[in-house]
């Protein structure tokens, strides 16, 4: 049987799913908080976020917060002991922390002080680090700065993607907060001061991070591709038929250039090719294959679809 636990959830992202999921297969809580509907698709419809949704789902109080002075209203009702932030997306007032005894933790997919704000997945993926894990520390007033409680660390294969290693470190936060929850409140665990030498921050990622620039190198657009999708996204620009577009790339692999012809070979670095039935690409220190894609105002295809559609002579690399 599960044991309930008076804990307040706050999350408005896939990650926090992952780790809602792994929590819920011990414990029960009070409340899920999660940030407002938002406006999406062709016809601008509001459509609440996966959080909300899954919460309906499992039949789990929600709130959406739009007025955190209600927000507090309702929390002095219930009376939680411990909050929980697992992708939230909002910084949340001191107002609101005081409310909770035992604090409110929080679980960041990365090895703290490391990798502080808001995109550490990506930046993991982005550097090619080879370890990463989660943080649950208790949140003060600065950002990702709080004293930790419990850190877990994962070696990585070097080829995973975003979508992937969000979804292996939700369920690692998850399991690790069940391990460690009853003893935290009970005053088992001494949380312990980060070592502000060696913090770091990541940024917003925004969409010019995406493109793919002829002049990086394989591996530089190997991290890209794996980072940065599906959100913002990577692309370069092709000139068709003298109109400027973007063309999304999803996927791409190395050449062993002991396969291509003498003709191949010769190409300039930011030539097109046909390799196979496929679209390559010469860059600065290889030539690679474009396995998917994604022309401008088109849907996502294999290259060998494009280039039916798109001749090779129809099209250039725009810088």
């Amino acid at each position: 049987m599960k044991k309930f636990l008076p804990l307040v959830f706050f999350s408005s992202s896939e990650f926090g799913i992952y780790v809602l999921k792994e929590f819920l297969k011990t414990y029960k809580i009070s409340l899920i908080l999660t940030l407002p509907a938002k406006k999406k698709g062709r016809g601008l419809k509001l459509q609440p976020n996966e959080v909300y949704l899954f919460a309906l789902k499992e039949k789990i109080p929600v709130l959406e917060v739009k007025n955190w002075r209600e927000i507090e209203k309702e929390l002095n009702l219930i009376k939680p002991l411990v909050g929980v932030i697992a992708g939230f997306g909002k910084i949340i007032p001191q107002s609101i922390i005081n409310i909770f005894p035992k604090g409110i933790l929080n679980i960041h997919p990365s090895l703290l002080p490391k990798y502080r704000g808001p995109n550490p997945i990506r930046e993991t993926i982005l550097n090619g680090d080879k370890e990463t894990g989660i943080t649950i520390f208790i949140i003060d007033e600065l950002i990702d700065h709080g004293p930790i409680v419990a850190v877990e660390s994962i070696f990585l294969k070097g080829n995973e993607a975003y979508l992937e290693l969000q979804q292996t470190l939700g369920k690692l936060g998850g399991f690790k907060l069940r391990e460690v929850i009853d003893d935290y409140l009970e005053g088992k665990i001494v949380p312990l001061p980060q070592d502000e030498t060696q913090a770091t921050y990541t940024r917003k990622i925004s969409f010019e991070d995406g493109r793919l620039k002829i002049e990086e190198d394989y591996e530089t657009w190997q991290r890209k591709i794996r980072a940065l999708n599906p959100e913002p996204g990577t692309y370069i620009y092709i000139n068709h038929k003298g109109n400027k577009k973007l063309l999304k790339i999803f996927s791409i692999s190395k050449i062993n250039e002991n396969e291509l012809d003498e003709k191949t070979k010769k190409l300039k670095i930011g030539e097109f090719f046909r390799y196979k039935n496929e679209l390559g690409l010469r860059i600065k220190d290889c030539f690679i294959v474009i396995h998917e894609l994604q022309l401008q105002d088109r849907k996502k295809m294999t290259s060998k679809e494009f280039l039916n559609g798109y001749p090779l002579e129809s099209f250039k690399l725009e810088n």
